[in-house]
């Protein structure tokens, strides 16, 4: 599909991410229908943003259900209106990347786009993805393939059980532990450089963890996202699930988008960690950002 640069955001474009119930909820024409928004959106300027979280998230009922017709008629509305695709699973390795270069060259950090042209390449970390050979694929029917595949079920994504024993296990340590933060912050950079196979000097990891910790316009996302996880877990009354999982899918992308709809709990972690990280740079302002549904985000004239 070589007709999609238009897929790439310009910068004079307006970005709103909504997650898959802010989707579900357009899908049922609230509060207010696909065309409408369709017409809000140009009016504004402005690209719903598509993720691989928001739209699996919003096509796995089809694997229940198995009424792929219909969900195919909403993703073709979908498609429709102006849209832009994120690659948000590759959000921390093209950050993590660019940081291990700027540190090593001695100059500052320069932030990645995580726009891609295609909704297959969000599946994929980095490059392009196996679809790309498939020249005029639209959005149903890279989502077909995966239903086909019995992919749109979150039986077949184990992650998450994955990530809540992490969060079991980190929850486990000395208070003392568990809430330094930013010296923890070096432990966690170690792990995804080798997740990612991203070579950097053992020595210096350290003092590389540090130079991005220090101001949060460095891996801007993964930053933001490392410290929301690190207030989730240090909220100890608060179990997580394989939803609160699948929730903080979306906190990488926060920098890098105008709107952003979650669930009540993460917009409430984000905001609390968005307010934190404003009192040292005041032109962060990513709690403006964040809203709890698009009946939310329009009530703000956006």
């Amino acid at each position: 599909m070589h007709d999609a640069p238009e897929r790439r955001v310009l910068q004079t474009e307006f970005t709103v991410l909504l997650d898959a119930s802010s989707l579900i909820d357009l899908q049922h024409g609230v509060p207010l229908s696909f065309i409408e928004l369709d017409a809000v959106l140009r009016n504004r300027s402005a690209r719903l943003v598509l993720t691989r979280t928001s739209v699996l998230e919003f096509s796995a009922p089809a694997a229940v259900t198995g009424d792929f017709p219909a969900l195919q008629r909403d993703l073709r509305q979908i498609e429709r209106l102006p849209v832009a695709y994120l690659r948000e699973a590759g959000i921390t390795n093209a950050e993590l990347k660019e940081a291990v270069a700027a540190f090593s060259e001695g100059r500052e950090f320069v932030r990645p786009d995580p726009y891609v042209d295609r909704w297959d390449e969000t599946v994929v970390v980095e490059g392009s993805s196996p679809a790309r050979v498939l020249v005029n694929q639209k959005l149903d029917d890279l989502v077909f393939m995966l239903w086909r595949q019995r992919a749109l079920s979150p039986v077949h994504r184990r992650w998450g059980a994955i990530l809540r024993q992490q969060f079991k296990q980190d929850r486990g340590l000395p208070a003392r532990v568990r809430k330094g933060i930013r010296k923890n912050f070096r432990q966690a950079l170690r792990r995804h450089l080798a997740m990612f196979s991203i070579a950097h000097p053992e020595e210096t990891v350290g003092e590389l963890a540090d130079w991005i910790y220090r101001n949060p316009t460095r891996c801007p996302g993964h930053r933001f996202a490392y410290d929301v996880r690190q207030e989730l877990m240090n909220n100890l009354t608060e179990d997580v699930t394989e939803n609160d999982i699948l929730d903080i899918a979306h906190v990488e992308a926060v920098p890098y988008v105008e709107c952003i709809t979650m669930d009540r709990n993460t917009a409430a972690l984000c905001r609390s960690v968005a307010k934190r990280l404003k009192k040292s740079h005041p032109n962060l302002g990513y709690e403006k950002r964040i809203f709890t549904s698009l009946k939310d985000l329009l009530r703000a004239n956006f």
